[in-house]
This record gives structure tokens, sequence and C-alpha cells, in this order.
């Protein structure tokens, strides 16, 4: 699939900010931690969705750079669906749930700081969980770039996820769902917490609804949580060891659905290669399962 990078969202802030009260339908929530580097591209994409009718929670976790915290307080002030929240430093799980107990809404959709949204993000991933009652969670296809560029467009698999997370945070879920698991663990400021959810989501026989677009953009940064976590031996084994805990509950035939209604005209429709789709049945069996996991870590242990 060829796309464009060049063509990033955010650049310019195309809506004007809302100064009046409205009465929201998703919280958008934020870990903020010394972010002003990419700050300003994120807002613009929260700014400027086709879906007005959010708050966006930023849970400023304990910042050291007051020069950044200043800015990010300035921009607060811009648009009265910011809600900005200062607490001490506990790590992304920890700012997730704080943020989290703040919302007003059904509907809670993370945002990390750097990464970037399409205007019609937020938008679809309401409609597809107000189209699909019974789906758990919505969400979206993406590219990464910066550090590396790519797209990503994985079918769904139960069973791929409890060794291989090709899932990311690019999602909408129902707040209730999302408290009938304790939210985020907290096991340790610094883990693949993102996988950890959707893993103890799975075990609930929490399905998805899948919305067959790029609407996310995340940022591939040396510094990012991904690459502190597995760049780290102690971390890495730790948060490789609570995965393994929660997938052993993941029943792996689980189905995902497809979101049915008009797609944005705009967006970059997914495209599925011949291998993922194959590797995505295998990984529904649970005999072919055992093999293609013990493959995938062969591969990952050389790689390390």
């Amino acid at each position: 699939m060829e796309f464009d990078y060049k063509n990033r969202p955010g650049q310019r802030l195309e809506k004007k900010c809302i100064h009046e009260p409205i009465d929201p339908k998703v919280s958008i929530i934020t870990p903020y931690y010394n972010s002003d580097k990419n700050f300003l591209e994120t807002y613009q994409c929260v700014i400027n969705q086709t879906f007005e009718l959010f708050e966006w929670i930023i849970v400023d976790d304990g910042s050291t750079n007051q020069a950044d915290v200043q800015k990010l307080e300035k921009l607060a002030e811009s648009d009265c669906r910011i809600k900005l929240f200062h607490t001490a430093n506990g790590g992304q799980s920890k700012a997730k749930n704080y943020g989290m107990e703040q919302s007003k809404t059904d509907i809670i959709i993370f945002l990390d700081a750097d990464d970037l949204i399409e205007n019609f993000y937020v938008e679809y991933l309401y409609l597809a969980l107000e189209k699909h009652p019974d789906a758990g969670w919505s969400y979206t296809d993406l590219v990464g770039f910066e550090g590396e560029e790519y797209v990503w467009c994985k079918p769904f698999s139960a069973g791929r996820m409890t060794f291989n997370n090709f899932l990311v945070n690019a999602a909408a879920f129902r707040k209730k769902l999302l408290e009938s698991v304790g939210g985020f663990s907290e096991i340790t400021k610094h883990y693949d917490e993102d996988w950890a959810l959707y893993l103890k989501l799975l075990a609930k026989n929490v399905h998805p609804v899948h919305i067959p677009v790029i609407g996310f953009w995340y940022r591939r940064s040396q510094n990012g949580m991904q690459k502190t976590v597995r760049n780290n031996t102690e971390l890495r084994k730790k948060s490789d060891e609570y995965i393994d805990s929660l997938a052993k509950n993941v029943n792996i035939r689980l189905k995902e659905e497809i979101f049915d209604g008009e797609l944005p005209d705009t967006a970059i429709k997914s495209q599925y290669s011949f291998k993922d789709i194959l590797v995505g049945k295998i990984c529904g069996t649970y005999s072919f399962l055992t093999v293609v996991k013990k493959i995938y870590r062969r591969k990952q242990r050389k790689l390390t």
C-alpha cells in the first residue's frame, strides 16, 4: 500500500475553539509528561475533529519541565472542552486511570501526547460503537511515522494477541467495560499496559468492531513507552510474565465485527496481506497456535 507520510494531520488549526459549555458524548484522555515537543500537533488534531461533542482530559503526570507545563496550561485555556489535571508522577497506567475517573461520558478514547489522529477519527469510533452495541471497543488501523514509517493493518485474531500485540491503542472503549476489568493494571510504572488491557477485555469475551480505514498516526520515538519497556531487560521480563498470565484466559476463537456504515470519503481504506490473513486463521486453532507462538518467540529471541 502506497502512503503519503508527508500528509500528516495536525499541521495547522482548521477549526475554531469552543468557548460555550457542551454536553460531551466522548472523553479523550491524554497522559502528559514533558511532552511539549510534539504536543501542538496533537492539540490541533483534537480541535480539528469533525465530532465536537467531546471532553479532553489531559493528565499532567508530574512534568518536571515548567516551560512545558506553562505552554500546556495556556493551550488548555483555549477551549472549554479541555480539562487539565496535575498529578504526581505515577506512569501511564495511573494517569490513564485517573483521567477515566474524572470522565463524564460512557465512551473513552486514550490518546498519547505525541500521536496524531485524522479529523474523522473520534466521529467514526463513536459511530461504530453506536451501530454495533454488542462490541466493547472500536478501532481503526494506523501508520507509524517519524522514527519508522509503515502501514499497520492486521486482521483481528484473539489467538495472535496472546503472543503478539498487533493491536495498538487506536481505539474507543465503553467505560463500563474498562471499569469491569479494573482499568489499567498498575503493577509497575512501565510495562505493556495497552496490550494487557486488551487481554483483560478478551478474557471477558469482549470483542471489538473494526473500522477498516487508516485513522491513527503512531509516532515512533526512541523515548516511547514501547521502546522503554522492550530495551530494558528487567522491565521486559516483568511485563512479559504479566502478559503471559493474562493470555491464558483468552478465548482465541473470539471474532470481531466490521463497521457496516459508510466510510469517510477522505480516508485511506485498509488492506490486509495474504500472510496476515493466514496467520490470523491459524491462530484461531489451539494446536496450530502453540506452534506459531514458538516460532514467533524464537525469532524474537534472535532479534534481541
